[in-house]
């Protein structure tokens, strides 16, 4: 343990000198972060991790939020102005488009809570959703503010993981898990809609809208199932 505490030291420290103390500090904390990594199996949660960009998972304690465009107040805020929103408990289904799914306790609060603070003007009717991972997506405003439409904090019983979209994530559940967005850190709100960055560049197979078509179900949470489903939120297993 000393020794690979010794190294470590050492490399760090060959960083600085090459690169100056500012970079050699990100790195640092970079490596102590926890990667953000896809995975082929499910996990405890029955869910696969999906991962567009891998990379450090964003620091809770300096993580912000911003809230921008046509509002009368942008915002930035931590995680503790959001942990002060009023909170609920949903269960849903994550229905994958690549035919597997989950359900999963969602704790967090619904979208309303957060435009109270930022006031949107009418003339914005879509958002803008950017991601740590360089991920970004566009959605209605009606969809956003969909009834079953959530923004996450945690996850049966738990603070949200790194994996699963941690600080905050979406949970739009009658639409495939490509439009709940993970590891949320801006929100742009725009008169001006346009696609997402997975289905722009892959139309065949991610659609525009993202809702959930009929089909077939591979819950993972029933491993050896296969559930016909009619569309839209799963609701009835």
């Amino acid at each position: 343990m000393k020794r690979r505490r010794f190294v470590e030291s050492a490399l760090l420290a060959g960083a600085g000198a090459a690169l100056g103390g500012n970079r050699a500090a990100g790195a640092a904390e970079g490596a102590r972060r926890k990667w953000i990594l896809p995975t082929d199996t499910p996990d405890r949660f029955h869910l696969k991790v999906m991962e567009f960009n891998p990379g450090p998972a964003p620091d809770p304690r300096t993580w912000e939020l911003a809230i921008e465009g046509p509002a009368s107040q942008p915002l930035r805020l931590n995680l503790a102005d959001l942990e002060r929103l009023p909170r609920i408990t949903q269960s849903s289904r994550l229905k994958c488009v690549q035919c597997w799914s989950g359900r999963v306790r969602w704790e967090g609060f619904r979208a309303d809570e957060l435009l109270k603070l930022a006031r949107p003007k009418p003339e914005a009717p879509w958002v803008r959703i950017d991601c740590a991972d360089r991920y970004f997506d566009f959605l209605k405003m009606e969809d956003l503010l969909h009834p079953r439409t959530l923004f996450a904090l945690g996850m049966n019983g738990e603070s949200l993981s790194p994996e699963h979209g941690a600080p905050l994530r979406l949970v739009i559940p009658f639409k495939y898990g490509y439009r709940s967005c993970k590891v949320i850190t801006k929100l742009t709100l725009t008169d001006k809609g346009g696609q997402g960055i997975v289905a722009d560049a892959w139309p065949g197979y991610y659609s525009p809208s993202g809702d959930i078509e009929p089909g077939v179900d591979h819950p993972f949470d029933f491993p050896g199932e296969t559930r016909k489903i009619t569309g839209g939120e799963i609701a009835d297993y």
